[in-house]
């Protein structure tokens, strides 16, 4: 139970450094670590006010501390750009750079995009060694690889301003503040960079190449979105269709989807391993998906709350899915704290609050309910509809300040069109991932397979499109509504959230 404490205090400071940024935090945070130890032995543990009840455990100095160690590390990761930065060279004039791409290579119709680690720098002549990433496009069908070692040459921009903090900038929040747009290009070595990765994205590239092979399009552009993360070459069309009836969802990586291959792994590893020889490669599938997926902040949050959940299932230690998800989201914000600010991690993160504290007490007020108006047959039959629409409007309602932050308006076909598409998604990656496996190396039988995994692709789509354009579905809502509607989530996500933790401290099972 303290843990999960600690890691609220230290996003809490993560939060407010970011209000106040000029806070004495490392000062704060040496003036408070003696403090626990001081308070721990001065004050009896029966009048302490936090020590002393099951819900808490903990002093209140720790607390104080961990929120300062939260402050100072996001002060921490504030960018001081120093000449041996490939950023501290941005300017309208035209240089040299030597890198190397360390990222999957977003090829699509229109542009190519790669992530690039920047070793030397030339400049008026003169050749110096550089840190730092850049982000390199290129015109669409550009051929890069991951390890490819390039020289490009033309204008650096910066994407660091003095108006705009690092926290509202995608690429500034992952350590790039620089971008590189359609230089010229030499290529002056291939595969330089790591044998795993390389061989992780190799197979990345073998699996959307069967997939296209097997599939029509655009469903096969749906299948690689949904299994590999390449959602670059779906069409404009299709993605809005699925924006506009709040399904987006469906076509990203994400904790839903890392869930129903965490399971399919789990059960694959209990048939063919011992318990602990099963629980170890259930945990390095699931690392080794991650990375070849890209490694987005959603689907490293899931993965790594998959991981943690393997030992509990196969030794008995029960892990509480609360604290893991709070714990989880400690550990990843300490490693960046910008991530807070991520819309992926944001949306993961308050639709899984909402699954682990909201549906089960909802659950159990609708059975009670069914018990009392309905037969035990009836209500059998009933409950896993109304499990269903609860986990879907759930997960909406959590959600739904982000959205509206992202568009503030609001669709009527939303709820209907996830009822529509919830129960096939599984159907859709169990088929397409082993149409996709089995093609990687019978290229017949994987068509085969894929024909049969196109109709659930074709019927994702048709509903997107239906429900997406329908006339008069979308409602503008107020500039002011994105603030009301945080409050209101808050509020029921802070209920139910003390409510599942008192249940927890009260009943012993946190100190199981």
């Amino acid at each position: 139970m303290p843990l999960l404490w600690v890691s609220l205090s230290f996003i809490g400071g993560i939060v407010f450094a970011a209000v106040i940024p000029g806070a004495a935090w490392l000062l704060l945070l040496l003036l408070f670590i003696p403090a626990v130890f001081l308070e721990i032995k001065f004050i009896p543990r029966a009048a302490h006010p936090l020590l002393s009840r099951p819900l808490f455990r903990i002093p209140v100095s720790l607390l104080l501390a961990a929120f300062a160690l939260g402050g100072w590390r996001f002060q921490a990761e504030h960018p001081r750009i120093a000449s041996d930065e490939i950023a501290w060279h941005a300017s309208d004039e035209a240089i040299g750079i030597t890198g190397t791409v360390i990222s999957y290579p977003e090829e699509s119709p229109g542009s190519t995009i790669a992530i690039v680690k920047a070793q030397t720098i030339r400049a008026r002549e003169i050749e110096q060694a550089v840190n730092g990433k850049l982000e390199l496009r290129l015109p669409g069908g550009y051929n890069l690889e991951y390890g490819d070692v390039l020289f490009l040459e033309g204008r650096l921009d910066s994407l660091l301003d003095s108006v705009s903090p690092p926290t509202r900038s995608y690429l500034a929040r992952r350590g790039i503040y620089s971008r590189m747009q359609y230089p010229q290009v030499t290529t002056l070595k291939r595969a330089a960079g790591s044998p795993i990765m390389s061989a992780l994205f190799s197979l990345r590239t073998r699996a959307q190449q069967a997939i296209y092979s097997q599939i029509p399009f655009p469903e096969s552009a749906l299948l690689s979105a949904i299994l590999l993360g390449t959602d670059w070459n779906l069409p404009d069309y299709l993605v809005e269709a699925y924006r506009a009836c709040g399904v987006l969802h469906i076509i990203a990586i994400s904790g839903f989807n890392i869930a129903i291959i965490s399971n399919l792994i789990i059960r694959l590893a209990r048939r063919l391993f011992a318990p602990g020889k099963a629980g170890l490669f259930a945990i390095i599938s699931i690392l080794l998906y991650t990375l070849l997926v890209g490694g987005e902040p959603a689907v490293v949050r899931a993965a790594i709350m998959g991981s943690l959940a393997i030992p509990a299932h196969y030794f008995g230690r029960r892990v509480i899915s609360l604290h893991s998800l709070i714990l989880v989201a400690a550990l990843m914000l300490a490693g960046n704290p910008y991530l807070l600010w991520d819309i992926g991690f944001q949306l993961s993160f308050l639709a899984c609050l909402g699954l682990i504290t909201i549906v089960d007490p909802l659950i159990k007020a609708i059975d009670t309910v069914l018990g009392m108006l309905c037969s035990e047959a009836a209500r059998r039959w009933w409950s896993p509809i109304l499990l269903l629409v609860v986990t879907t409007l759930t997960a909406q309602f959590c959600v739904w300040p982000v959205l509206i932050q992202m568009n503030p308006s609001f669709s009527w076909t939303t709820l209907p069109a996830n009822l529509a598409l919830i129960l096939i998604q599984p159907l859709l990656m169990a088929a397409g991932g082993l149409a996709t496996i089995v093609g990687l190396f019978i290229p017949a039988a994987g068509r085969f397979l894929g024909a049969a995994a196109w109709p659930l692709l074709a019927y994702c789509n048709r509903v997107a499109l239906n429900f997406g354009f329908q006339a008069g579905t979308e409602i503008q809502l107020p500039p002011d509504s994105g603030w009301i509607s945080a409050i209101l989530v808050a509020a029921v996500l802070i209920y139910f959230s003390i409510r599942q933790v008192a249940a927890l401290a009260y009943s012993g099972i946190s100190d199981q």
